[in-house]
This record gives C-alpha cells, sequence and structure tokens, in this order.
C-alpha cells in the first residue's frame, strides 16, 4: 500500500500531533494506533490507514482479556475422576468451544474486520513451549474464529509471530446455528471438531462448508497441519490381499475384556455384542478358523479400561461433558467405528482369529462361551499391571500357562506375530514375550518408546521417547517400539506376587505397572545374577526404603522364573497406536488410502464410505450420504457417530448370566 501510494515513510514519521484529529475519526481504528509516541512500521502504516479513512481490525475491549475468556469458558482440562471410587483424576485433553465464543462475542464486532486476539499456551514440554495466535473477527459471511500454531520456541526466549506455522485452523460461522463447533486440543496437536446432530465429524486437514442458501446459516471449517507425514488419499483401494491358508477346523481360547467400573462399560459391552451379531448375521465373514496346536494353554485378555484417561471427546462443550459422573452417552474412541465398519477392539479380535487364538467364525464366537468380562468395582486404582494382576488371579483356568495382553485402543493387523508370540511362551522360555514394531528411527525421536534387543530376540533395554536414538537401538534406520500386545507366564506372575507384598503403596503411587515397574522388575530378575544388584533395582523401580524388600524375597522370585527371559516379535505387519483421536483420525485416513490390508468384507464397506475424489470418509455409507447432502467437502474429513447411551441394565443382565466377574471393594 505504502509503495503504491509513493509515501515516504521518513516524512510520514515527522507528522505530529495536529493531523491526529483526522485519524480518531475513523471508528475502527485500534486504541493502540492513537498512541502516537513510538511510532514503528506497523503502527505508521495504521497512522496512514486513520489519515485516509481505511477500515482496519480494532482490538474490542472488554471486561476481561480473551486469554481469561477461553481459561473460563473453553481451556477446562477433561479429567476422568471419581473421588468416591478412589479414581485418580487425569488430564487428556482441552478444547475451544468456538460456537460458544461466536455467541457470546459476537456482539463486540459491530463493523468487518473486527477482532478480539491474543496468544494462548497449547502445550509446554520440558524447556519448550507451543502457543498459538488466535482470534474472533467479524468477516462478511459470519464469525471467524482462527487459531495459528507456531513451532515451538525455548521458555526464555520471547514470542515469535513470524516463526513457521505447525497448524492453522479456521472456523466460520453465524451465531446461533444448529451445529456446535469447537477446536479440541489432544496432546498439542490440535483438530476442528464440529457436532452435527448424532454425527461427528473431524478433521486436521481438510475443508467443509455447509450447503445453505440462507447465510444467516454459514459454517465453514479450514484445517491444514504442516509436516503430515500421513499419506494422502489415492483413487483406488488395492486389489485382494493375500489370503491364509484353510486347513481343518479346530478350537481357540477365550477372551476376557476387563474393564475399570465406569462411565465406558455399557458402550463398550454393547460395541462387542454389535460385533458378535454382525458374524451372526453374515456381514462379517471371515476365513475358516485354523487352531494354534497352543491356544488353549493361554488366558487372552484386552485392557478396555471404563473412565479411560487417554480417551479424549469430541461432544466437548461443557453441557455435554459428564465431570466425575459415570452415567451418560459419551464419544470415546474406544466404540468409534471406523471406515471398515469395525472398531479397533474388534480388528483386533480379526487378527486373534487368523492367529488362531480366538475362534471369531459364525456360531463359535459368543458372548458368554469364549467371550467374557471382568469388572473391577474395587476402586483401587494400582495401575494396569495391578489390573491385570487381579484380572489374571480371578479368571486363571486350570492348565494356562500364560496371559497374553491386548490394548482396546490399537488398529493392529498382526497375526503372524501373534501366532510367533503364542509359539514362544508356550515353550517355556519366556517371562513375557513382546509384539514390538518396526519404525523409523527418525518417528521414533520424541514420540515412541524404544528398545534394544539382542541377536537372539532378549530386550536388553528400554529407552522412553528419546529425542537422540542411543546406541545398539536402531538397525537400518528403524527401531523397534512396544505395541503394549504381549504374553506373560504364569511363572512371572508368580513371582511378582512374590514381591508384591513388599511393594510401598502411598496415595497417588501406582506400584503396579506394566511399564514402570512390572517389566523393569523382570528384567532385573532375568538378566542378572547378584541378588544385591537385583535387590537394589527393585527399590529404586518402586521407591521402597533401603532394606524394606528381604534379598531372600528377591532370591525366590528369581528361582520361580528359571531360566525365563523377555523376549521381543519384531514385525513389519500394520500397526497403529489409536490412543488419541488425532491417531485414530489417520488411521482412518490410511485405511481409505489402501495403505492398511483389509477383509473382502471389510473392502466393500471401505468402498461404500469413502469419497476419492474429496477425501471424505464416514463410518457408514447412510452417514457417507447424509453428510454429503448437508456439506461441501474437500480434504481430509473424518465423521463418526457418537456413542449411543445404552440401557442401563445390560451391564446388571450380564452380571445375572454369569459372563461377568466381578472385583468387589476390598
Amino acid at each position: 500500500m505504502i509503495e503504491k501510494t509513493g509515501l515516504n515513510i521518513v516524512n510520514l514519521k515527522a507528522q505530529r500531533v495536529n493531523n491526529f484529529s483526522k485519524f480518531n475519526g475513523n471508528k475502527a481504528a485500534s486504541p493502540i494506533q492513537t498512541k502516537y509516541y513510538n511510532l514503528n512500521s506497523d503502527n505508521i502504516i495504521n497512522y496512514y490507514q486513520g489519515l485516509h479513512g481505511i477500515k482496519t481490525a480494532k482490538t474490542i475491549a472488554f471486561g476481561q482479556s480473551l486469554a481469561s475468556a477461553f481459561r473460563e469458558l473453553n481451556q477446562q482440562m477433561v479429567t476422568c475422576q471419581d473421588s468416591s471410587k478412589g479414581m485418580k483424576g487425569e488430564p487428556v485433553g482441552s478444547r475451544v468451544d468456538v460456537s460458544r465464543l461466536v455467541n457470546v462475542y459476537s456482539e463486540d464486532l459491530p463493523n468487518v474486520y473486527d477482532a478480539i486476539k491474543t496468544n494462548i499456551e497449547v502445550s509446554k514440554t520440558g524447556d519448550s513451549i507451543v502457543e498459538a495466535r488466535t482470534q474472533l473477527k467479524k468477516v462478511p459471511n459470519g464469525i471467524l474464529y482462527e487459531m495459528a500454531v507456531r513451532q515451538p520456541r525455548k521458555l526464555d526466549e520471547k514470542f515469535d509471530r513470524d516463526l513457521p506455522l505447525k497448524q492453522h485452523i479456521e472456523i466460520t460461522q453465524q451465531p446461533n446455528i444448529t451445529e456446535k463447533t469447537y477446536v479440541l486440543n489432544t496432546k498439542g496437536r490440535l483438530m476442528a471438531v464440529v457436532e452435527d446432530g448424532d454425527t461427528v465429524l473431524l478433521t486436521n486437514a481438510g475443508r467443509f462448508e455447509k450447503k445453505s442458501k440462507d447465510k444467516s446459516q454459514t459454517l465453514e471449517i479450514k484445517a491444514d497441519e504442516n509436516g503430515n507425514n500421513f499419506k494422502a488419499f489415492v483413487t483406488s483401494v488395492p486389489a485382494v490381499q493375500k489370503r491364509y491358508p484353510k486347513p481343518s477346523v479346530g478350537e481357540g481360547t477365550e477372551i476376557v475384556i476387563g474393564m475399570e467400573d465406569g462411565r465406558f462399560v455399557p458402550e463398550i459391552i454393547d460395541s462387542i455384542e454389535t460385533f458378535v451379531k454382525k458374524v451372526d448375521n453374515g456381514e462379517i465373514v471371515l476365513d475358516q478358523f485354523v487352531a494354534n496346536p497352543d491356544a488353549k494353554n493361554t488366558q487372552l485378555a484386552m485392557l478396555a479400561g471404563g473412565f479411560g484417561s487417554r480417551a479424549e471427546y469430541t461432544n466437548a462443550s461443557s453441557d455435554g461433558i459428564f465431570h466425575n459422573v459415570k452415567d451418560g452417552a459419551q464419544s470415546t474412541k474406544g466404540v468409534f467405528r471406523t471406515a471398515t465398519g469395525l472398531t479397533p477392539m474388534e480388528t483386533t479380535f480379526i487378527s486373534l482369529h487368523k492367529a488362531g487364538l480366538l475362534d471369531c467364525s459364525k456360531g463359535k464366537l459368543e458372548i458368554g462361551r469364549n467371550i467374557k468380562f471382568y469388572l473391577n468395582k474395587s476402586g483401587i486404582n494400582k495401575g494396569n499391571g495391578g489390573f491385570t494382576v487381579d484380572l489374571y488371579n480371578k479368571m486363571e483356568r486350570e492348565g494356562r500357562k500364560s496371559l497374553t495382553l491386548f490394548p482396546n485402543d490399537s488398529m493392529s493387523r498382526l497375526p503372524n506375530a501373534t501366532k510367533t508370540m503364542a509359539n514362544i511362551m508356550n515353550s517355556g522360555k519366556a517371562a513375557i514375550v513382546m509384539i514390538a514394531k518396526e519404525i523409523k528411527s527418525d518417528d521414533a525421536k520424541g514420540n515412541f518408546g524404544i528398545m534394544k534387543i539382542s541377536e537372539n530376540n532378549e530386550i536388553l533395554e528400554f529407552a522412553e521417547k528419546p529425542k537422540v536414538i542411543p546406541a545398539g537401538y536402531e538397525k537400518n534406520g528403524k527401531c523397534l517400539t512396544n505395541t503394549f500386545q504381549f504374553s506373560v507366564s504364569k511363572e512371572a506372575f508368580k513371582a511378582l506376587s512374590i514381591l508384591e507384598p513388599y511393594f510401598p503403596i502411598g496415595e497417588g503411587k501406582e506400584p503396579r505397572d506394566w511399564s514402570k515397574t512390572f517389566v523393569p522388575i523382570l528384567m532385573s530378575l532375568t538378566q542378572k545374577d547378584n541378588i544385591d544388584e537385583i535387590t537394589s533395582d527393585i527399590v529404586k523401580i518402586v521407591e521402597a526404603t533401603e532394606g524394606s524388600i528381604p534379598k531372600e524375597v528377591v532370591m525366590d522370585a528369581k528361582k520361580t522364573l528359571g531360566e525365563q527371559k523377555i523376549i521381543a516379535v519384531p514385525t513389519n505387519e500394520p500397526w497403529a497406536d489409536c490412543g488419541t483421536l488425532n491417531a485414530l483420525y489417520h488411521t482412518t485416513m490410511q485405511i481409505a488410502s489402501g495403505a492398511f490390508p483389509l477383509e473382502d468384507f471389510e473392502r466393500k464397506h471401505v468402498l461404500d464410505c469413502i469419497n476419492t475424489q474429496t477425501g471424505f470418509v464416514a463410518s457408514t455409507p447412510e452417514m457417507k450420504k447424509a453428510i454429503e447432502a448437508k456439506y461441501d467437502i474437500n480434504g481430509e474429513i473424518m465423521a463418526v457417530k457418537k456413542a449411543k447411551k445404552v440401557k442401563s441394565n445390560i451391564v446388571d443382565d450380564y452380571i445375572e448370566k454369569g459372563y461377568i466377574t466381578i472385583n468387589e471393594k476390598q
């Protein structure tokens, strides 16, 4: 603008106070623009705009800052807590309720391009911080909410608005529209969310706009994530994947779904019930089951949680969240159905079927037969290790040599690795066998816990999210990460039970956790011979006092394990941790792009649920049709159903039928 008018900035700096009478006449000018002292380049341009009556954005003054409004209305951390049951509340995500901001502050933006601006903290790790410039702005077709996230800066450095963008999200809408809109912050990654009735639309790399001739119903979303490593859409889905042989039918084992008594339990049970019905009515058709000869030697278990400390909500408005209340429908990743028509939990069921461990054939898969439930109502939170020990003690069957654990929030097709894991465990040579996924070393840095293994695949060391890959962890540019799919021998459980009475239990401590305590303890017991050294390791791991764990007890635990080791099963089969909505979103995009192997019934479902031209992915063909009729879409958009409220007596019914084993208060 200055170059076009030929204005001399030096001369402009010499302009004095008498010219400000014209400047102040421009009501669109910011209050800061009236400060004629300390004229910098930005203020000079603003001053020039004022002189010539050029409309500019202004910062609206209202009772409290926008940052305070964010804290009050929108930045409350979502917690999973029930103090009466002793559950530990954990922050799992925050959200900006854009709908509420637009409704509350729209009248403070009387003129086009008026704006309310601030910087807010998105995440903080160590000595670095990620911040976002955010604003509400009056634009011709409504109110624009914008959040521009910068790359991390050091805490001792000043905020720099010229730093490259990490993410950028824009939501434009009129006040009081039917749909609710949010920006969800999950561990520093942002996602735009729209609640449209019972459907939730999510994106961080796409655009969609409500189809409406009535401008009062404007709703438009634009989102992009720089540095996105996930594959873009392709225009076709791969042909038939490699099939597995079909020898004679055998018998598998059973799986126990372990749940902490909480708000998601009915939804989880209902989700599995739906899967069984789909198998029975022929909607899900699998290869003929081929039993692993040692299937009956292991007890399968899946940890499905209950309150869900990692479950990030999409219906995250202040009136939609049920803080400290276990009843009420919620949107949780554990029961979301992807474009395959399956939840992550059900995808694991299919891997177990293909590995010969769980028979998911029509007429063979049945709740109460080979699917059972364990409900922990003790109200004692002792970590996932304690939960597993309790489950194992309650559900142990005669002749079982091990317990094999799976999470309910990973999307995986690991039949070969799962089969190998079962075979190694049944050989009696392992205390723990872990499936380890090969990932690129660059992807592992700062993101994944990795392991160092020997030539015979014994796990020697773990490194938790290292910024630099330590020596010995990398091979051919790849590292191994723990998938939390592992098998534990009955001897390992016995060794832990010998030691456990000597673990300190204090408020806030979780002495029974696999990654923090149990695995490090078992590694020391299986790798070292010096009892003094092992005892010292255990004391440090569980934060006990010196001398509180007798050496003879440690010796007894070691003797129980014999020569068993902790073994890894490296694999490059498809696996994705869907523990956050962002992870589930990107995995869904991989499925739609053909980067994930599918069964025949899944492939048909995917083809009916995706639009390869626009990038839209829905959970069902019906949802796809309904959303595309309402929105113009371009980019990676995922639509899922909210978790429905399940009949309240589903748990009681299953308890009465004997399908649920309960661990009552101790």
